[in-house]
């Protein structure tokens, strides 16, 4: 329930705070006092949209606060857990702030939120009823949902089915739509993905030579250098000259004369051997390097090749890739998205079984649908009625309309029939109200009297409280337009109605403000240049006053607080 309100220079509203009650609250108070603004005051807190416009002249911002005890239900609880709000001891405070200048805020138990977030939970929360409008209650879509609620467990499975599949083909369609899409487009497509495969395929390149080719590249720019090194450690080894004789013909010099040594002392053998050694090992240096100089030779079809090579590599990954491996990597993706296309038709065949089954079984679900909503439309005519008929409108009919709209093309197809489909389901519902006998039935928005949408408001709320409405109702001057014997039935009714509900009641009926479990008075005070309203909790003989205020444009002052006494007395009894 909400269990405190808050308001803070809003509008004539300085500062006022109200604890508020389970079961009949009511709010009373002079034309003129403000009562209108403590209503939209709570509309802020509930996430309507509000303007600079509300905040207080001569302040900066305006700020409304309401804390709501929550029931324990599974539905709330998994809106809660999808909003991303944390509900502590099972209380929430919301927060509206609005500044004169710069961004309003919104918070949910001191963290920043989204008005949408705001308006979201406290749609769960709290049902607002005017005088020529209840809060979507003059909206098909919601006496849909009211109509649903009736229906019970067993129509909210079944509807929730129908919203699943609804779903599911969505999702099906999306996926028709992108295999197939444009052919002309997918043409173009499939030829240059095979373009691209067959570039990267015939190139024939792998990650190790790109580097090869540049180490080719690098002998050929250098190959003088190459070559007279080459040749000059070869004539070193083996050549020599007048001067100065080739290191191989020292070694074997040095290799005799310790041959002849080892003829007289043995000790030297492992020398010897080691000269003999490497002796043999400087001649196959010797022999490498000759072979070496001679393929060490490049010709201009050898660089051509070279350059070309290279260029190829650098044209392809600069197309598909920073590196070979990219590009490579890029060559097997284009062959897998090639596969996928081309067999697509075998992907739009078991699409196209899927969609069968699923519009088959979204047909099935929307007519069992619409039966379960023919008959919580007749258990739902019954209650209004019965409703209607203690609030003194025992003349009224009640209907519920149903319409289903056709759909050949692309529709579903229920009883031999297509009709369009969608979440909640094939029917468009609307309640008709039909006030006096030989009136054909209208819909409940073309109801032009205020008094009979009061009254009606509160009998479809009564007759749908149990399963549709939200643990908190606040009617916003219900009661314009009805008094006498009429008055008295809203005030049972709404009575009643607090039985199961916390509700707040905005009105001018002492009948209904006898019968509150909490009264305030909202009063218009002005101070200096200034004026404010505030908020009184009225207990005892100040409410005894109040009601009597309420009666005295009938009776005598005394005669009005007697009778007010005998009627908070009696309200209190029942």
């Amino acid at each position: 329930m909400l269990a405190h309100l808050q308001v803070k220079n809003f509008a004539l509203i300085e500062g006022v705070e109200v604890e508020l009650a389970p079961g009949l609250n009511v709010i009373t108070g002079e034309t003129g006092a403000g009562k209108s603004l403590f209503v939209d005051a709570v509309q802020v807190a509930l996430g309507a949209r509000a303007s600079a416009d509300f905040v207080r002249t001569g302040a900066d911002s305006a700020a409304v606060w309401a804390l709501f005890i929550l029931p324990e239900t599974r539905e709330l609880a998994d809106l809660l857990a999808e909003l991303g709000i944390e509900a502590p001891e099972g209380m929430v405070l919301v927060e509206r702030e609005l500044r004169r200048e710069g961004a309003n805020r919104a918070r949910i138990n001191d963290r920043l939120a989204s008005v949408s977030a705001i308006g979201e939970f406290s749609r769960h929360m709290v049902e607002l009823h005017g005088q020529h409008e209840g809060r979507g209650l003059l909206d098909p879509a919601t006496q849909r949902d009211i109509l649903d609620s009736v229906g019970g467990a067993e129509l909210r499975s079944v509807r929730r089915r129908v919203g699943e599949r609804v779903g599911e083909l969505a999702d099906i369609r999306r996926a028709q739509e992108r295999l197939l899409g444009d052919d002309r487009e997918r043409a173009r497509r499939l030829d240059l993905l095979r373009y691209q495969k067959d570039e990267i395929e015939a190139a024939r390149i792998t990650p190790e030579e790109e580097s090869a080719l540049n180490d080719q590249r690098h002998r050929m720019a250098n190959l003088e250098t190459l070559r007279s090194g080459t040749a000059s450690a070869v004539g070193r080894l083996s050549e020599g000259d007048a001067q100065r004789p080739a290191l191989l013909e020292d070694l074997g010099e040095i290799a005799e004369g310790l041959e002849r040594i080892l003829a007289v002392d043995p000790e030297l053998e492992t020398a010897a051997r080691t000269v003999e050694s490497a002796s043999l090992e400087l001649e196959e240096v010797a022999r490498s390097l000759r072979r070496y100089l001679e393929n060490l030779s490049f010709d201009a079809e050898d660089q051509r090749r070279v350059e070309e090579r290279l260029e190829l590599i650098a044209d392809l990954k600069r197309k598909y890739g920073g590196t070979v491996e990219e590009v490579l990597a890029y060559g097997r993706g284009v062959a897998r998205e090639i596969e996928a296309i081309e067999s697509s038709e075998e992907e739009a065949a078991r699409l196209a079984e899927e969609r069968g089954r699923v519009e088959t079984a979204l047909g099935e679900a929307a007519r069992e649908l619409g039966v379960l909503r023919h008959r919580a439309a007749k258990e739902l005519v019954e209650r209004v009625e019965a409703q209607l008929a203690d609030l003194h409108m025992e003349d009224t009919r009640f209907e519920v309309d149903f319409a289903r709209r056709e759909d050949v093309e692309a529709g579903i197809s229920i009883e031999g029939r297509s009709y369009r489909v969608g979440a909640h389901g094939a029917e468009d519902v609307e309640f008709l109200i039909a006030p006096n006998p030989g009136e054909p039935p209208l819909p409940l928005r073309r109801i032009a009297s205020g008094g009979e949408l009061a009254r009606i408001s509160l009998a479809l709320e009564s007759a749908a409280a149990a399963v549709a409405s939200p643990p908190t109702l606040i009617f916003d001057e219900i009661d314009a337009g009805v008094g006498g014997r009429a008055g008295t039935a809203v005030a049972r009714k709404l009575a009643e109605l607090a039985r199961t509900h916390q509700v707040l009641c905005v009105t001018h009926l002492a009948q209904i403000a006898a019968l509150a479990d909490a009264h305030f008075y909202l009063a218009k005070s002005v101070s200096g240049d200034r004026t404010a309203s505030s908020v009184t909790a009225l207990e005892g003989e100040s409410r005894v006053e109040e009601v009597a205020r309420m009666l005295s444009g009938d009776i005598d002052r005394d005669a009005a607080i007697e009778h007010a006494r005998s009627m908070i007395a009696a309200g209190t009894r029942g």
